[in-house]
C-alpha cells in the first residue's frame, strides 16, 4: 500500500483536493460558479500533471551515461522513480 500511495501521490493529492473543493462550494446548491471553480481545478491539475509528469530518458542520455561509467573517475549515480 505503501508503494502504491508513493507511486500515486499526485493522483491521490488531486481527489482529495477535488473532493475537498465540492464539498465546500456545493454546501449551499449547485451554482454555475462552483461548477466553473471545480472544471478550473480540474483543468490546472490536469495542466500541471501534463506539464510536471513523469517522462521517459532519451537514447542520447543513455548512451552519454554510459560512456562516461569506468573511465578511471569517480562518478555519482542518481536514480530517480519516473512517478
Amino acid at each position: 500500500m505503501q508503494q502504491w500511495l508513493n507511486q500515486h501521490s499526485f493522483l491521490f493529492a488531486a481527489v482529495a483536493a477535488i473532493l475537498i473543493l465540492a464539498a465546500i462550494l456545493l454546501r449551499d446548491g449547485v451554482r454555475p460558479s462552483d461548477l466553473l471553480a471545480i472544471g478550473a481545478l480540474c483543468l490546472g491539475l490536469a495542466f500541471a500533471y501534463a506539464l510536471l509528469g513523469p517522462g521517459e530518458s532519451t537514447e542520447r542520455e543513455i548512451a552519454a551515461i554510459r560512456s562516461q561509467i569506468g573511465r578511471g573517475q569517480p562518478i555519482l549515480l542518481e536514480f530517480q522513480s519516473p512517478f
